[in-house]
């Protein structure tokens, strides 16, 4: 599963165009497609994405949901790490993404579309739909 996922990322990075880089340029002085940044405190990194990035990866936001006792999220927006770990992407500026553990506590709705959480993202936070891979992806620095 996991060999999978890697050559599914770096497959769609691939043909996103999308590369790390910890500063917005690359030594030949064109812009880079991702920029990321260690954020101090945190194990994740921040992940800002150009406009041109943006559009090819085909990034679509939607918002956490009440739901009960806790809240919902479409399933698609949840990220398994290969430690067995979930998480969701938070959108924390223009074209800006930070990964954000979650724990599902179920998975539901029609066709299993939903994913139930016990903790996470408080309702109404604005999360990653599709393009969710790709980040993860250019977090871990595949393509560079």
């Amino acid at each position: 599963m996991r060999s999978r996922l890697i050559a599914t990322v770096l497959l769609v990075l691939g043909a996103a165009g999308c590369s790390v880089a910890t500063s917005a340029t690359d030594s030949g002085g064109k812009e880079r497609p991702a920029v990321v940044e260690t954020i101090a405190g945190k194990s994740v990194k921040s992940v800002k994405l150009t406009e041109m990035a943006e559009k090819r990866v085909g990034v679509e936001t939607t918002k956490v949901a009440k739901s009960g006792t806790g809240t919902v999220v479409p399933y698609q927006c949840v990220v398994y790490t290969p430690d067995g770990n979930t998480w969701v992407y938070t959108v924390t500026g223009p074209r800006q993404y930070v990964r954000e553990q979650v724990t599902v506590a179920n998975v539901g709705g029609n066709a299993g579309s939903e994913a139930f959480l016990s903790s996470g993202p408080a309702e109404g936070t604005t999360i990653v739909k599709t393009g969710v891979i790709e980040l993860y992806g250019a977090e871990l620095g595949v393509g560079k």
